[in-house]
């Protein structure tokens, strides 16, 4: 069961402070004739719930923190100022593990594997300009993961472990997660139609009661 924690109470008070800024803020944008824009995203996640595992003797599962994250959205301006965006982020986390072991004539191997953490976050979002270059967001969020862990096992003829690895998914057990995500944008126009920025979003599981991940990631954007 996850557990509620500062960091979740945090980002809740600040999801909660962006809209209310948002909404209270005067828009400067330009205005444009262009309702719609495709942007895609990639860049660094940390993953805080998956960062959390610890390894045993008997089962490996813990992934590093951070890892990447990449993606795509659709947005239709609202308005001067607000947007409404369908957005998808993939991110992954990984860690290798090596396992020793002495073979049956003395010498030193290793059984090496890379154990990967995988979320597809599917966002339906709600922005909101400040400045030209400058936009917060929010809206609600929907979650499945793809987790890994290994099991070593008794050593073989050889010496070497046995070892298996289970994966957790959406076609064996149905790992998905409903929460709200929150962020900031940074960006600059590079043509007419085409800019380049940043953003920060942060991803909260209320199903679950947990800050699951952040991420950090350069966007380019177009305007059709």
């Amino acid at each position: 069961m996850r557990k509620i924690s500062t960091t979740s109470a945090l980002f809740l008070t600040a999801t909660l402070a962006l809209l209310s800024w948002g909404q209270a803020a005067q828009a400067q944008e330009a205005p444009t004739t262009r309702r719609f824009a495709v942007q895609v995203h990639y860049g660094a996640v940390g993953n805080f719930f998956a960062s959390s595992f610890k390894d045993t003797p008997y089962e490996l599962q813990h992934v590093n923190f951070l890892g990447t994250a990449g993606g795509a959205e659709v947005s239709y301006r609202v308005g001067r100022a607000g947007a409404v965006a369908l957005a998808y982020t993939r991110s992954v986390n990984m860690d290798e593990k090596h396992i020793a072991y002495l073979t049956n004539w003395g010498a030193t191997r290793y059984v090496d594997f890379r154990l990967r953490y995988v979320n597809n976050a599917f966002q339906a979002i709600y922005e909101r300009a400040l400045t030209p270059d400058f936009k917060v967001h929010a809206g609600l969020l929907y979650i499945t993961t793809a987790s890994q862990t290994l099991y070593p096992g008794p050593p073989n003829s050889y010496g070497a472990p046995y070892t298996t690895i289970d994966e957790s998914n959406m076609g064996n057990s149905y790992p998905e997660e409903g929460g709200v995500v929150a962020g900031l944008e940074y960006s600059r126009p590079i043509d007419t139609r085409l800019r380049l920025g940043i953003k920060a979003r942060g991803y909260y599981l209320t199903s679950g009661r947990t800050f699951e991940m952040l991420t950090l990631t350069p966007t380019l954007s177009y305007s059709l």
